[in-house]
Formats: C-alpha cells, structure tokens, sequence
C-alpha cells in the first residue's frame, strides 16, 4: 500500500509502468490525481492509460476531452503512426515514435503525442518501450 508523500505520482507510475496492472484503475483515482497533480501530469497519465489500452475506449476519449485534448489521429503524423502499428511494422512505428517526440523537453510534447506513441508501441507489442515513455513523462512533467 501507498502512503505518505508522493502517492499520487507513485500511483500514476505504478499505473502506467508496471507490466501488468499492479494497482487500481478507475476514473475516481484518475480524477483524484488529475485535481492534486499538474495540468501536465493529468493529461500525460491520461494519455498513457488510453495508450496503453488500461482505460476502456469511451472513458479514455471522454477524460481526454475533459482535460482538453483528444484522442483522434487528426494529423498526418497520427495517421501515419495508427497505419504503421495497424500493419504491425515495429520499425516504422519506433522511427514514427522518435520523429513524434522532438522537442526541447517533456512539457513541448501533446498528450495527443504521447497516446499515439504509447498506443502505436503497445499494439505492435514493445510494452516495454511504451509503458517507459509513459511513465517517463509523468515523471518529468
């Protein structure tokens, strides 16, 4: 169990970064981090569980929208990424991830960014690779 200083980063790292779900996930612990933790931080954690497919479809799109942003692959990037993981092209998609994420630093990065980068690495199976970007931007935001 969780207590003290930091629990709620720890919750949203354990969330996102363990291999399987390792603590509880539901809208009442996201809401609770989003309203103790930065804008940033909310909306990172948010695109991370829908990346990495911890949310069902329908919650994730509308805690997206509640914290202004949306899942839609809406951009040429996006679609690009979403076709190269549809195809299961593990190449294409981490090349389409690093182009995706430049930038001078985490806070430059769209959580509409990161969930297609989680997303498009988890759905071509580099777990690994996603729920580390994941949980990296938590913790750097």
């Amino acid at each position: 169990q969780i207590s003290g200083a930091g629990d709620g980063d720890a919750w949203a790292l354990l969330a996102v970064g363990a291999p399987s779900v390792a603590v509880d996930i539901n809208e009442g612990k996201i809401s609770g981090y989003a309203g103790a933790a930065s804008e940033a931080k909310a909306r990172a954690l948010i695109a991370g569980l829908a990346g990495l497919a911890r949310l069902a479809p329908d919650v994730a799109g509308q805690l997206a929208a509640d914290k202004g942003f949306t899942l839609a692959a809406n951009s040429r990037w996006s679609r690009a990424i979403a076709a190269a993981a549809e195809r299961g092209e593990q190449g294409t998609v981490a090349l389409l991830a690093a182009v995706g994420m430049q930038a001078n630093g985490w806070g430059q990065m769209s959580p509409a960014h990161l969930y297609h980068v989680v997303a498009a690495l988890h759905r071509v199976g580099l777990d690994p690779e996603a729920r580390m970007i994941a949980a990296e931007a938590i913790s750097r935001l």
